[in-house]
């Protein structure tokens, strides 16, 4: 198998699993935001927006693995996310437990929120 092949594999596999007996979306995307945040995952896609603007080629090997392994999750939950809409799965009864405290979230909300209003304003 070459090398470009070898590299779709995992991809191929994130898509098809939903395939799987017993896959729940539902408990995907429980899985995921029980260990991220949304500033990691607004920070790691801003590095590799970064990186894919520069043409910077990431070297150490760690890095890389690191990364398409966190790609890997966000495809698998955005898969969740398709199949919860599509199928109409109910996701607000659903307790979640966030990586991060509710207050933490909801002040971070609201900061960004404070934020757009600002920007909005001066933009109008």
């Amino acid at each position: 198998m070459n090398q470009k092949s070898n590299n779709m594999l995992p991809f191929e596999l994130a898509c098809y699993e939903i395939y799987d007996n017993g896959y729940d979306p539902l408990h995907t995307i429980m899985d995921f935001w029980s260990q991220h945040t949304i500033t990691e995952l607004q920070e790691i896609l801003w590095v590799l927006f970064e990186n894919y603007r520069k043409g910077t080629v990431q070297e150490d090997v760690a890095d890389v693995k690191q990364m398409h392994t966190f790609l890997m999750k966000v495809c698998r939950v955005l898969m969740a996310y398709f199949l919860v809409h599509f199928r109409k799965i109910g996701i607000d009864v659903l307790p979640f437990a966030f990586a991060e405290p509710a207050d933490v979230i909801t002040a971070d909300l609201e900061a960004k929120q404070r934020i757009h209003s600002f920007f909005n304003r001066i933009a109008e």
